[in-house]
């Protein structure tokens, strides 16, 4: 399809202290497959920081359809360490 569509895209995020944010996400998905029906997606996520080096997410993300597979959602978990 090359018709121009807009999309919505939402992204949000509380600080609940300095080391923990809430949020969610969300977009919008154009239905431009002609095998399969594209369906928005969102996520939640609370996030922990105990200092600048290391973060933790947990997160829920519901993807809908892809492609040709059905309700794909899950629980997300990641740590990241940089220095």
């Amino acid at each position: 399809n090359d018709k121009y569509k807009p999309q919505l895209e939402l992204s949000a995020a509380y600080l609940l202290n300095q080391k923990v944010a809430v949020g969610l996400e969300y977009r919008m998905k154009p239905n431009n497959l002609s095998i399969a029906k594209e369906e928005d997606w969102f996520d939640m996520f609370i996030a922990y920081a105990p200092n600048k080096h290391v973060s933790f997410t947990l997160a829920y993300a519901d993807l809908g359809n892809i492609v040709i597979e059905d309700k794909q959602r899950g629980v997300y978990a990641s740590v990241q360490v940089g220095f």
